[in-house]
């Protein structure tokens, strides 16, 4: 039984005009008008009734009453058509009526305008995504149009309004869907549909138009720390995407990685490799790391575990296992009993050489902050200086005679206490004390004399608090009471 919906109750004097100007190529014995309807007469002279008729070109529907349907939807089998005023069958035409019984359409239950697109057979789109003019349109098994957020066969579309219902493309900034909504998310969120079909990037990373990007499950882009890059390999624990939402790459200034919602106030400087993970975050090539204790004022904190050391344009950074480039004056290549160890040491990638003992990071800002120093460096902490000397690889000079000046095991100079031109150091029993540039060494236990710059005294006398002080080869050799 063919189900016909009629959309207007009683045609005007203008629509059965036309009705007849449509018909002027009717037979008398099929095509006949009565009380100014049309129907058909079958050669019985009896109405034909649910059924199509062709004149011309066109196709005519005789209805339940034998009447030819005008304006409304013709439910024939599994599928529909419509015929306008006339009466004829439409083709490759859009259809709009008020949504009257206020149906829910695919997700959406406040719909005020049902849309149908008949095509070149007069049949409606139903059931699919369906091309219309170039564009995607999703129909259901109703034949209606679409619109909003759908999620249909396992992909995610935005379809405009009601009055649009195509599938938008490329990148939307739109408004985020209340079934969508968490903490995470403002108002409107950039999402990207793909070119050819309108299906949202959902769960994965994409390169597009020379950037990556990552998706989240609802397609929103990503613009800031992501946990498990979708799309990356399994071993990515984090990557750091833009503001911009293209993902980051060398250096950034960020939140920390176990604060993504940037909620806090410390950031941090991270170099990221080509898939946006920040070094050191997943180990470095299966190299043991150290730990790492860091100087603070006239302390030293706990230690640091699993620092790693990368050369960056022929500069060497150090990292913690946050993937946090770190600054300041650290003991590097120690096992858990605080014991320097080769076996532990903080290996730089890009070479060879291993970082073990004392290095300084620089911690001042500027275009060098991070950067491994080297040479004579003085370190501010809280308003204390303390005075260093880095080899060319980076190591402070330890228990040390160097250009004339003492370092302890820490790397720093020992200098006169303050008011003072000169001090006495002890030198432990067991300890080593080598000179730059000499084979001579100094073994304690020992005293040496140093001055306000920390220079040692290698040879001569010197008055100290009463005492007349005689030195050779750095040694004090002899003490004597003066006036």
């Amino acid at each position: 039984m063919r189900k016909q919906t009629k959309l207007v109750a009683v045609l005007s004097a203008a629509a059965l005009l036309a009705i007849g100007a449509s018909m002027t190529s009717f037979a008398a014995s099929g095509w006949a008008q009565e009380d100014g309807t049309w129907v058909y007469l079958d050669s019985s002279g009896d109405r034909v009734y649910d059924t199509w008729k062709k004149s011309g070109s066109s196709y005519f529907y005789l209805n339940e009453d034998g009447e030819m349907a005008t304006n409304a939807i013709i439910e024939d089998g599994d599928t529909k058509y419509y015929v306008d005023a006339s009466g004829a069958r439409v083709t490759n035409q859009w259809i709009s009526m008020d949504n009257e019984d206020g149906e829910t359409i695919g997700d959406n239950d406040d719909i005020s305008t049902i849309w149908y697109y008949f095509g070149a057979n007069g049949k409606a789109n139903m059931n699919g995504v369906k091309t219309v003019n170039g564009k995607k349109y999703i129909f259901d098994d109703n034949g209606y149009m679409l619109s909003g957020w759908q999620d249909y066969d396992g992909d995610k579309y935005y379809l405009g309004d009601e009055n649009e219902g195509w599938a938008y493309t490329g990148w939307q900034f739109l408004e985020v869907p209340e079934e969508m909504e968490n903490d995470d998310y403002d108002d409107e969120e950039w999402f990207y549909f793909k070119p050819s079909n309108g299906k949202a990037y959902v769960s994965s990373r994409k390169y597009i138009s020379g950037k990556y990007y990552t998706f989240d499950e609802n397609g929103v882009m990503q613009d800031k720390w992501v946990v498990g890059t979708p799309g990356a390999p399994a071993s990515t624990d984090y990557a750091r995407y833009k503001e911009d939402g293209s993902q980051a790459t060398g250096w950034i200034y960020a939140y920390p990685t176990d604060d993504p919602d940037e909620e806090g106030e410390d950031q941090y400087w991270y170099y990221l490799d080509s898939k946006g993970v920040p070094f050191n975050i997943n180990g470095v090539d299966g190299n043991p790391l150290s730990s790492a204790i860091k100087k603070d004022n006239e302390n030293w904190k706990a230690p640091i575990y699993g620092v790693a050391a990368k050369v960056v344009k022929s500069k060497t950074y150090l990292f913690n296992n946050k993937g946090e480039m770190q600054t300041g004056v650290f003991i590097l290549g120690l096992d858990d009993d605080g014991y320097l160890n080769p076996d532990l040491a903080t290996w730089r990638t890009g070479g060879s050489s291993a970082l073990m003992g004392i290095y300084y990071f620089n911690k001042d800002s500027g275009s060098t902050q991070g950067a491994m120093v080297t040479g004579k460096a003085t370190v501010n902490y809280d308003g204390d200086n303390y005075n260093y000397y880095f080899q060319k690889d980076g190591s402070a000079y330890t228990m040390y005679i160097a250009d004339g000046a003492l370092y302890d095991g820490y790397g720093e100079r020992v200098d006169a206490e303050d008011g003072n031109s000169y001090d006495l150091v002890s030198i432990a029993d067991g300890a080593v004390v080598r000179i730059k540039g000499s084979s001579n060494v100094v073994e304690g236990p020992a005293t040496v004399i140093v001055n306000s710059s920390g220079k040692v005294k290698k040879s001569g006398t010197v008055k100290i608090d009463g005492y007349k002080y005689t030195v050779n080869n750095y040694v004090v050799t002899d003490v004597e009471a003066v006036d």
